[in-house]
């Protein structure tokens, strides 16, 4: 009887220590932030049905973002964007990674490192995922996933020398540490 409880207590003191172990010494604090709003895109030359560099240049705007640990508070951000990349009409944002800075209505700023992972046309609109971390400032460390519908462009542009010079739609971000 003495050996058994010896055993009991002794797998009790183990799984007590490495339960004490593996919890962390401060929680962290959960960030949970939902945005939506729109995006613009300019083309420079208009993008073709022909791979060409083009000049991109517009602006993620997030009209209204909820914040879980401050829902009352009213957050909205802009985030310019720039760059120069090989795209066409048939490969309209086939990947890729960049920086943006979102500008929050609060003067703070996030540096959102993005991947493009994703590009599909569904029934004339072209949806698209970004992914990635946010580097410095407001909500560090936490996950940034947006979710683009380009719904607006002429897309008949495309088969003129011109081509399309500007195309948006809504866009929804969910900012988060919990993944």
């Amino acid at each position: 009887m003495r050996k058994v409880l010896t055993s009991i207590l002794a797998t009790t003191f183990i799984l007590v220590a490495a339960a004490a172990a593996a919890t962390p010494a401060a929680a962290t604090t959960l960030i949970s932030v939902t945005c939506t709003g729109s995006n613009v895109i300019n083309y420079s030359p208009g993008l073709t049905n022909t791979p060409q560099t083009v000049t991109i240049s517009g602006q993620d705007s997030a009209t209204a973002c909820v914040d879980l640990s401050q829902p009352l508070q009213q957050l909205s951000f802009v985030a310019p964007f720039s760059g120069t990349f090989t795209s066409s009409c048939t490969a309209l944002l086939a990947g890729g990674t960049g920086t943006q800075t979102f500008q929050w209505n609060t003067g703070e700023t996030s540096l959102w490192h993005w991947t493009m992972r994703f590009s599909n046309t569904v029934n004339g609109q072209l949806l698209a995922i970004a992914d990635g971390p946010i580097s410095s400032g407001r909500y560090a460390g936490a996950q940034v996933r947006q979710v683009i519908t380009e719904t607006t462009g002429e897309l008949t542009a495309c088969f003129t020398p011109a081509g399309m010079t500007q195309n948006g739609g809504p866009s929804n971000w969910v900012i988060t540490n919990a993944i």
